[in-house]
Parts: C-alpha cells; structure tokens; sequence
C-alpha cells in the first residue's frame, strides 16, 4: 500500500517535470483569478475594475510575469478600489505596502507567492499553514512578508466592514478623522497583531528546526511552527481578551497541519532507516557525512519484450 503511494508521488513529480511549462502558468491564473475575484466581492468600490473579462485579462497578463510583478498588479487593483472610496483609505494601504516592499524585498524578495496565497489560505480556513509552510520552503525572512500579509488581510477587512464611515468624504477635517480613525483602528486591533506575531514567530521557528541535522526534523518542525501559533495566539488572548474562536482556531491549525504534511510528502521524503555515515578526506580536511536517502520506487509496471528467433526473418517480437 506505502509502496502505490510513493508510486503516485513519483508519477505526480515526474508528470510536473514534464508539462511544467503548462502548470506553472496555470497555477499563476488561477492564483491571480481568484483573488482578484477577491478583491472584487469585498473592495470592489470601482464598479469598472470588476468587470470579469477584464479580471481574466489581468490575470492572463499576470502568467506572463514574474510573481512579484504579479503582487505589484494586486497592489495596484488593491489601491485604486481604495481610491474609488477615499483618498485616506488608499494612502493608509500604501504607506502599508510601501513598509512591506521595502522590508520584504530587504530579506526575502523570493517567496513573494506566500503572500499572494495568504488571503486565499484565509478564505478556505487553511491560513496557519502558510508561515509553517514558508519556513519549511523558504528563509526566516518570510517571517517578514507573513507578518505584513496578515495586517494587510486585516486592513482590507476593516475598511470593507466601515465603508459607509470611511467613504465619500471630501478632503477637510473629515479627512483628518478619518486617517486618525484608521491609525487608531490599526493599533488598537490587539488580535491582528497577535497573528501577526504568531506567523512570523512560527515561520522562524519552523526554518531554524528543519535546518537540523536530528532525524525527522520537517515533521518535528510542523508540529512545534503549529503549537507556537497556538501558544501565541492563546497567550495573547489571555493577556489582551481579544476574545478569539477557540474552535475556529484549533480546527484552521489541525486543517493547516493536513496542508503542511502534503507538502512535506512531496518535497521531503527521506528514508531515516537507512541513514549512512560516509568518511573520505582531501590534502586539507577529513570529511564526515552523514547520507540520508530520499525514498525512491522502482517501477511495478514494466513490460518485458523478448525478440523471437525469427527476428531476422521479419516475425517480430512478443511481450511478455
């Protein structure tokens, strides 16, 4: 049984080997669709930038890039639904984006396709599992872009949930209440910044544990990047009584661990029973190795063909 699902991993890397420069173009449009769909149904202030031919261009244009121009495209739909409902909105969202491009791209311009897929994890209740998995991938700068992702995702929300408050203002001292209401919104959003520090936290976590030498050192690292969410997370709670959904928040970590164990499966796969310690030196050194084997198959399907004696005389071959 262990064996046919090892077989299945083989053909699935195999498969991606083979029609990548199919599914990775794929993966980009259906990333970038979705949130823009997103991005639509809960910010779509401007009525012309919802239009879905138009969000299937954007994102047809968005295969045809680099990921981090396709986060900078995001930013930009992002910043001109804000406009379409105040100018306050859109400049709090950029001075956001602006701190996060600016640190991000600091320490960890590579993992840009984290963020992107943060409000989709957050949409389908899988969003623990995007800072275990960027430490498992990727540096502890990540840490950085997860932290940023969750104030984005909370920003977005706050401003769809007091758009009647925020929007339609002209420029004048109801301006001024409004940047001083969003600022005061920000800061005093106890919960968001106890995610916050429980994503960033746990993808350090997670990178530094699976960086070990000790065996089974992925799956040690998903367990503990899962319970530092938790005990950040409950800490706060009990520390601010920010009054979070226990069992939202213990069902969305053990759904991100099922996620996590996945990705494990298919980018990590050694087999510890056959660890081999390796001795050689040069002029210079001694080299100790310790080798561990990735879990390999053989195929069980093979056909055997067996050439007749009559090959010369044209009569073929046969299976076997």
């Amino acid at each position: 049984m262990l064996t046919n699902v090892f077989e299945i991993r083989k053909k699935i890397i195999e498969a991606y080997g083979q029609f990548e420069y199919i599914i990775i173009p794929a993966f980009k449009f259906a990333v970038a669709f979705l949130l823009i769909l997103m991005i639509n149904n809960h910010i779509g202030f401007n009525l012309g930038l919802t239009n879905k031919l138009l969000g299937v261009i954007i994102a047809l244009i968005c295969t045809l890039v680099p990921v981090n121009f396709m986060a900078g495209i995001m930013v930009i739909l992002v910043l001109a639904h804000l406009y379409t409902l105040s100018l306050e909105t859109m400049i709090m969202a950029g001075v956001i984006f602006l701190l996060m491009f600016l640190l991000y791209f600091r320490f960890s311009p590579k993992d840009t396709i984290m963020i992107l897929l943060l409000p989709l994890a957050f949409a389908a209740r899988v969003e623990y599992a995007i800072p275990v998995v960027a430490g498992l991938l990727f540096a502890p700068g990540s840490a950085v872009g997860v932290g940023f992702g969750v104030i984005i995702v909370k920003y977005l929300s706050y401003v769809e949930q007091n758009k009647a408050v925020l929007g339609n203002s002209e420029i004048g001292p109801a301006t001024v209440d409004n940047f001083r209401n969003i600022v005061d919104a920000l800061l005093q959003n106890r919960s968001m910044w106890i995610m916050a520090a429980a994503f960033a936290a746990a993808t350090i976590v997670v990178y530094f544990i699976r960086r070990l030498e000790t065996a089974h050192s992925w799956t040690i690292a998903i367990i503990v990047g899962s319970v530092v969410e938790l005990f950040v997370l409950l800490f706060g709670d009990m520390q601010y009584d920010t009054n979070i959904d226990l069992t939202k928040v213990f069902t969305g970590v053990f759904l991100s661990i099922l996620v996590e164990l996945v990705v494990q499966f298919f980018c990590f796969m050694v087999d510890y029973t056959r660890i081999e310690s390796v001795q050689f030196e040069d002029d210079d050194y001694y080299y100790y190795v310790k080798a561990v084997p990735k879990v390999t198959v053989s195929d069980s399907l093979r056909t055997v063909k067996t050439f007749s004696t009559s090959e010369t005389s044209g009569a073929g071959f046969r299976d076997r």
